[in-house]
C-alpha cells in the first residue's frame, strides 16, 4: 500500500472536500470535475481507505466490556465507556455516522465510475476500484447490522437502512435483518466478480476479505453450514503464525503470514490505536487491561500474554497496573497496522459453527480447531475437551477472548453467547473500583444499539429499536 502514498495528496484533496460535498447537492457536475480518469477513481478509493476508521469498534469492544479497567493515570478519559453508558445521544452515534460516511464515500466512487470509459489497458484497474468500493459498502453495512440490528437470528426483525446511492437528506426506512443480509451478500458477490484473482496484498481488499466477511455474516445470522465451508477455504490457504511470527505481527508489523486483511496505518491516516488507552505523547495509562483478562492471559501463559500486556513502561504487575501493549510504539510512532481479519479467527468461527450446527456431534471438530490455535501460540491451557454443551461455549468464548483481545470483538462475542450461557457481562469485582459498574444483565437493552437521536429526529421513516422507545 506504500504506492498509495504517491497519490495521497490527490486523495486528501478529494476527501478534504467532504464537508463541502456534504453541504452541496450531489450532481453530475461534482463527479465530472472530481473524477475524470481511472487514476482519479484510484485516488478517490485511497480516500475511502483513509477516511475509514477501525478504531471506534476496537475502542468500544475493549472498554465497554470486561477486558479493561480504569487506569492509574485516568483524569476523566473514557469514563462514559467504562461506566457502560450507551444511549441515543452519546456512544451509539459514532459508529452509525462513521460507517454511513464510509458507505457514502464508497457510493461516490461507484457513481463516479459510470462517468469513466476505461481503455482496454485500464479495465482491470477500473473494475478493481469498483470492487473495493462495493466491498467497503458491504463491510460497513455488516458492522451496522451487527450493532443496530434488533435480532440477527430473526430474519424478520429490524435491520438497518441499506444505502446504495450518495445521500445527503434522504429519509430511508430500515430493512429487515433478512433483507439487509441479502443486500450485503449481493454486494459481496458483485465485488468478487470484479477483484483480480491475483490480488493478494493484505492491505487491500481481496477475494479472501470477502470470504471472511461472508463467514462472519453467516455466523451471526445462523448460516452454520456456510460458515464451515467458507472458513475451511481460508484455513486451507493461510497458516497459523508461529510464536516468532505472532510477535512480529503485533510488535513490529514485520509478519503477515496469517493476516487476511490489515488496515495499513500511517501518519497521514492518523489512526493511533494506542491513544484509546494511553497518553502516547507523555506516557501513562488512563485505561488498563482488566484483572479478569490479565489472569486469563496469565493462565494461558503464551505469546498472547507477551503481546497484550505492555512490556516495560506502563506495566507494574506488583502494583496491579496492567498496560495494554497490543499496539506498541514502532520506530517512534504509534501507527501499527490494524489486523482486521486473521485466520485464527476463521478457526474460531468454524469451531463455533461445528458446535452450533451439530451440538455434541461437533465437539471433536471444534476441539481440534481450538487445539490448533493453542499449539501455535504455545498455550499452557492444555488440550481442549468439552464435557457438555456449556463447556464448549465457554471454551470457545474464552479462546476468542485470549486470541482476539483488543481487536474489536469482545462485546459482540458476549452478546452472541449470552443466551447460551444464561449470563450477561460480568466484570471482575476488582475492575469495578471507583463506582465503575460490574455487570450488564442478560436482557439489558444495551445489547442492541439505539439509533442515534439526530437520525430519528431528522428522519420520520426510521424506526427506533423497540428497547429504546421510551
Amino acid at each position: 500500500m506504500k504506492r498509495i502514498l504517491t497519490i495521497l495528496s490527490l486523495a486528501f484533496l478529494i476527501s478534504g472536500c467532504e464537508d463541502q460535498l456534504d453541504r452541496a447537492p450531489i450532481d453530475s457536475l461534482i463527479n465530472t470535475t472530481a473524477f475524470q480518469s481511472v487514476d482519479d477513481l484510484e485516488a478517490g478509493m485511497v480516500g475511502v481507505y483513509a477516511n475509514f476508521n477501525p478504531n471506534n469498534v476496537i475502542e468500544f469492544n475493549s472498554i465497554f466490556t470486561d477486558n479493561a479497567k480504569i487506569g492509574f493515570d485516568n483524569g476523566g478519559q473514557q469514563l462514559n465507556l467504562l461506566n457502560q453508558i450507551l444511549d441515543s445521544q452519546n456512544n451509539s452515534g459514532g459508529l452509525w455516522s462513521s460507517r454511513y460516511k464510509t458507505i457514502n464515500d464508497a457510493n461516490r466512487i461507484i457513481e463516479a465510475s459510470d462517468l469513466i470509459n476505461p481503455n482496454s489497458n485500464e479495465i482491470t484497474r477500473y473494475n478493481y476500484v469498483i470492487g473495493q468500493a462495493l466491498a467497503f459498502r458491504a463491510y460497513s453495512h455488516y458492522q451496522l447490522l451487527l450493532y443496530y440490528g434488533e435480532d440477527l437470528l430473526n430474519p424478520g426483525s429490524l435491520g438497518v437502512p441499506y444505502q446504495i446511492s450518495v445521500e445527503q437528506d434522504g429519509t430511508p426506512t430500515r430493512l429487515t435483518v433478512g433483507d439487509t443480509k441479502q443486500r450485503i451478500i449481493e454486494d459481496i458477490n458483485s465485488a468478487a466478480a470484479l477483484i483480480p484473482a491475483g490480488q493478494n496484498n493484505v492491505n487491500f481488499i481481496t477475494a479472501d476479505f470477502l470470504t471472511f466477511l461472508r463467514a462472519n455474516l453467516e455466523l451471526v445470522t445462523g448460516g452454520y453450514d456456510q460458515v464451515i465451508n467458507l472458513t475451511s477455504d481460508l484455513i486451507s490457504k493461510y497458516p497459523l503464525a508461529t510464536t516468532e511470527e505472532y510477535l512480529g505481527m503485533f510488535t513490529g508489523d514485520t509478519n503477515t503470514s496469517e493476516v487476511i486483511f490489515s488496515y495499513d496505518n500511517n501518519i497521514a491516516f492518523n489512526r493511533n490505536v494506542a491513544n484509546i488507552w494511553i497518553f502516547t505523547g507523555t506516557g501513562g495509562n488512563f485505561v488498563e487491561m482488566g484483572f479478569g483478562l490479565y489472569e486469563a492471559l496469565l493462565a494461558d501463559d503464551s505469546v498472547r500474554l507477551q503481546v497484550n500486556l505492555a512490556q516495560g513502561e506502563g506495566t507494574d504487575v506488583s502494583n496491579n497496573e496492567f498496560g495494554i501493549g497490543k499496539y506498541p510504539e514502532i520506530g517512534g510512532t504509534y501507527i501499527n497496522d490494524v489486523k482486521v481479519m486473521r485466520v485464527s479467527e476463521a478457526y474460531l468461527m468454524r469451531a463455533e459453527a461445528f458446535v452450533r450446527r451439530d451440538q455434541a456431534g461437533g465437539f471433536t471438530n471444534a476441539e481440534n480447531d481450538i487445539n490448533s490455535i493453542r499449539e501455535a501460540r504455545g498455550s499452557n491451557l492444555g488440550v481442549a475437551s468439552f464435557g457438555s454443551l456449556r463447556d464448549a461455549y465457554e471454551e470457545i468464548l474464552n479462546e476468542r477472548r485470549l486470541e482476539l483481545a483488543f481487536e474489536g470483538t469482545r462485546y459482540i462475542d458476549i452478546k452472541r453467547f449470552r443466551n447460551d450461557l444464561n449470563e450477561g457481562l460480568n466484570r471482575d469485582a476488582r475492575d469495578c473500583d471507583g463506582n465503575i459498574p460490574c455487570n450488564i444483565p442478560l436482557n439489558d437493552r444495551r445489547w442492541v444499539f439505539p439509533i442515534p437521536i439526530v437520525e430519528t429526529n431528522a428522519n420520520p421513516n426510521i424506526q427506533q429499536n423497540p428497547e429504546w422507545i421510551l
